[in-house]
């Protein structure tokens, strides 16, 4: 594939992407709208991975980790459990970066 059709390629499933979108109630009674970027499994809980939703590309945002349970989305707290779950989602997504 040359560079101009792997480029037009891109351009094309960027136009056709459509963010999976949350939106949670903050503590001071606002609204917080995420995109769901991952779902992950470890040590017997799923948790989703997200990040703040905004039209335009930044280069860095924060990340927000939730455990999901039947009753809902649980923010994790622990730090150990969030490093872990960091370097998972980092290797899991390495190859996107590129």
């Amino acid at each position: 594939m040359t560079d101009h059709n792997h480029d037009e390629l891109l351009e094309q499933l960027a136009e056709e992407y459509e963010p999976e979108l949350l939106t949670l109630e903050t503590q001071d009674g606002g609204e917080l709208t995420l995109e769901i970027l991952s779902e992950l499994s470890y040590g017997g809980a799923e948790y989703l991975v997200a990040a703040e939703y905004t039209e335009e590309e930044q280069e860095s945002t924060a990340l927000y980790f939730f455990e999901t349970q039947e009753e809902g989305l649980y923010p994790v707290e622990d730090e150990e459990l969030l490093d872990t779950l960091l370097e998972i989602f980092s290797i899991l997504n390495e190859d996107e970066e590129d």
